[in-house]
């Protein structure tokens, strides 16, 4: 099968043909229906953030139909469709049986620590994977398993509540799709969307925000005041994770606010506990990752059709062109949401 395989870092992938897995008695094989390039798959490529060796399949954001299954996989049948959840967790540690896997004393994340999703086949154990409708497409099924579910991980650890002001930064996959589930489930009463690209703002407008700021302009923080009423923002979600947008962020919160740090960054932030969080009693919550919970429940709302995904797909290549597809991402050509990689 051909597979996209990092074999160095800060180096293309390149399209390897290798032997198609063999199944465990728990693991089934998927079949790539489609697969997302996640900002991550970025990071992991140029040594951001480290993977588990070398050479190694990317991809963690994948759905696709069952193709084999092994002796003890339970759950889904041979032609069931199903998207993949990336977090492998022993399901016995203290943290797998209180609902919280993520926190695995034994984790291993799909597409970083083994092989992925860049490739025709991928073998997962039975419990990594949720069925999906039929009707939904391979490429929307594929994207709940990051570009949304993450999303919606940082609203709940950010305990979003219905009538609050939420600020949403860097408006990629991930923060557009926060903008919708904070208008669409969580029920905002105002959604303020931050980026430095006007395009990307008025794509934010589309997916439900009602204010948005040019980070680049000079008066943002007195624009993000006057939206708030001087009261700034009661959740704020950062999915740039540079250090001059936390700081910048920390200042636009107000009393009591919430700040969630989603995007990853080699950069450290520098701040007084004092003059910037006791007096407003503010907290900085960290994400990573999702809950295979939060997917039963996403899956759930797209069945229902609170949650809509076709404007969310914008580039759409083949898996031989997988480093296009990152350099569309790098360089956001065409103003990308998500880019799917098929067969």
């Amino acid at each position: 099968m051909k597979a996209a395989r990092l074999h160095s870092v800060r180096s293309d992938l390149s399209i390897d043909s290798v032997p198609v897995p063999e199944l465990g008695a728990d693991d089934v094989l998927v079949e790539l229906g489609a697969a997302g390039i996640c900002h991550s798959d970025l990071n992991y490529r140029d040594g951001v953030a480290p993977v588990a060796r070398l050479p190694i399949t990317l991809g963690h954001e994948f759905a696709g139909r069952i193709a084999g299954k092994g002796a003890r996989a339970v759950g889904v049948e041979t032609g069931d469709h199903v998207c993949l959840h990336y977090v492998i967790s022993c399901g016995k540690c203290r943290y797998c049986t209180s609902g919280n896997e993520t926190y695995c004393e034994r984790y291993q994340m799909i597409g970083k620590d083994v092989d992925g999703g860049f490739s025709e086949f991928v073998r997962v154990p039975a419990s990594n994977v949720l069925k999906v409708p039929a009707s939904l497409p391979y490429e929307e099924a594929a994207i709940l398993g990051c570009a949304v579910s993450t999303a919606f991980h940082a609203l709940r650890r950010g305990r979003a509540r219905e009538g609050e002001t939420m600020l949403v930064n860097g408006l990629g996959g991930l923060g557009l799709h926060a903008v919708q589930l904070a208008s669409s489930v969580f029920k905002a009463e105002r959604i303020i969307a931050v980026d430095v690209s006007d395009a990307k703002l008025d794509l934010a407008t589309k997916f439900g925000a009602d204010s948005s700021v040019n980070a680049n302009d000079r008066d943002a923080g007195n624009q993000v005041r006057e939206l708030t009423n001087g009261r700034f923002a009661d959740l704020a979600l950062d999915f740039v994770g540079r250090a001059n947008t936390v700081e910048r962020l920390l200042g636009w919160m107000g009393k009591g606010g919430r700040l969630v740090v989603v995007g990853i960054s080699s950069e450290s932030v520098t701040l007084s506990p004092y003059r910037v969080l006791i007096g407003k009693e503010m907290e900085i919550v960290g994400v990573n990752d999702h809950l295979r919970s939060e997917l039963v429940e996403l899956i759930r709302l797209v069945e229902s059709g609170t949650l809509k995904l076709s404007e969310s797909i914008t580039h759409k290549l083949k898996l031989e062109e997988i480093n296009e597809g990152m350099r569309i991402l790098r360089e956001q050509t065409g103003n990308p949401i998500r880019i799917v990689v098929t067969n």
